[in-house]
């Protein structure tokens, strides 16, 4: 399996990565226009991130900008264009043009959001996906990635599309939410990179929840009877080092009667890669799922509306403390998750937050969630936002017009 995947990336340099460079070279040719821009997200496969939420904003708002979003997903693009909103496959000759003509790509990832061939000359507005907690890019020590990255580099002077993967330090802005995290935020991107504390465009959604949603009056109806209710989202174990899915499902009857007891409800969220992996009917009255059908892909939607957050080393933990509402974390497998990632860019313990290791010792204290460490909370929030209202988007996009 390994030697195919080899193989199968050897094939990609031979056989597209030429193509790339016709690409490149037509885009350093075109006359780039200020008033194009394009957006992605999530490799071009979702709609969805801070690009979603700028790329909104300045739909609604700036009539003098062409936003257009390039995506993967043949159904993603109907669905944007029968909200009136441009849209076009991303390699599809409309695609490319537009790509050629833009001045500025909104991205939520890497090149690969929008094209990683046609960029020459291209802004690149990095807006990420969230505070770092685990090691990435330039702050990952594995050996895997550095080589990688030296592949990368040297590649780079034969097909000169691959410097944009690289150079983050020549984006023309990466969104960040405070000063502190800036300090973070240069650990994955160079100390050098430009970074503007506008706050992240997603966080709009948390001051603007989507009630008209069957999960939103799912949980207001659920808070109108007196009821708190949570939601749990744990990471994904890409390494498989630890089956998070068990440790919750194994327990999953104590669980829902501990609830039952605190009067609480809670909703799991997880990496749609490991949704397969849960029952496909369960007897828990107090518990519930949500994948990304029923948000259309969006969280941020209904995240706002939830009164407390259980995760583990998800950076979500940091957008939603925005809102200084109670936060748990819940961690049984610290170490061999350390062991497999590298250490924490940013280790959750320092917030001084509730921190356990079992469902038991949990659902102990969230029946206290109302008054739990509100000084901590709101010293958090402060820490990781400097901004904590609904126009995050408006910065970011006036950010972008003064660097043009």
């Amino acid at each position: 399996m390994i030697v195919a995947n080899v193989l199968l990336r050897k094939m990609k340099v031979v056989l597209e990565y030429p193509f790339g460079n016709f690409f490149y070279f037509l885009s350093a040719i075109i006359f780039k226009s200020n008033k194009v821009w394009i957006f992605g997200a999530w490799g071009g496969n979702l709609y969805a991130d801070n690009p979603k939420y700028l790329f909104e904003y300045i739909n609604s708002n700036h009539k003098e900008i062409y936003p257009i979003w390039l995506s993967r997903n043949d159904q993603l693009i109907e669905n944007l264009r029968n909200k009136n909103f441009k849209a076009y496959k991303t390699n599809s000759m409309p695609g490319l043009w537009y790509c050629c003509r833009a001045s500025i790509a909104v991205i939520s990832h890497g090149m690969i959001d929008v094209n990683r061939y046609a960029c020459a000359r291209l802004k690149i507005v990095q807006t990420w996906h969230g505070i770092p907690m685990k090691p990435i890019l330039m702050s990952d020590p594995k050996q895997k990635t550095i080589k990688k990255r030296k592949l990368l580099s040297k590649l780079s002077s034969i097909f000169p599309f691959l410097k944009k993967e690289l150079d983050y330090e020549n984006n023309l802005l990466i969104c960040s939410s405070s000063t502190y995290v800036s300090t973070l935020l240069k650990q994955i991107f160079g100390k050098n990179a430009p970074l503007v504390e506008t706050g992240f465009p997603r966080l709009d959604g948390l001051f603007h929840p989507d009630c008209q949603k069957k999960v939103s009056k799912e949980i207001i109806t659920y808070q109108n009877q007196g009821l708190k209710v949570g939601i749990y989202m744990p990471t994904y174990r890409s390494n498989g080092e630890f089956d998070i899915i068990d440790f919750f499902t194994s327990e999953i009857d104590s669980i829902n009667e501990g609830l039952v007891k605190n009067e609480q409800v809670l909703y799991l969220k997880i990496h749609p890669f490991d949704f397969y992996k849960l029952p496909k009917s369960l007897n828990a009255c107090n518990i519930h799922f949500i994948n990304d059908e029923h948000i259309d892909g969006d969280i941020y939607k209904v995240l706002g509306l939830f009164d407390f957050l259980i995760t583990d080393y998800s950076s979500v933990v940091f957008d939603y403390l925005v809102l200084t509402k109670p936060v748990f974390f819940l961690v049984p497998d610290r170490e061999s998750y350390v062991e497999s990632n590298g250490a924490f860019v940013f280790d959750y313990e320092q917030l001084n937050l509730p921190v356990f290791t079992t469902w038991v010792e949990l659902l102990a204290q969230t029946s206290e969630v109302q008054k739990f460490l509100s000084n901590e909370l709101q010293s958090a929030s402060v820490l990781f936002h400097q901004h904590r209202d609904f126009n995050n988007s408006k910065r970011l996009y006036n950010e972008i017009i003064k660097k043009l």
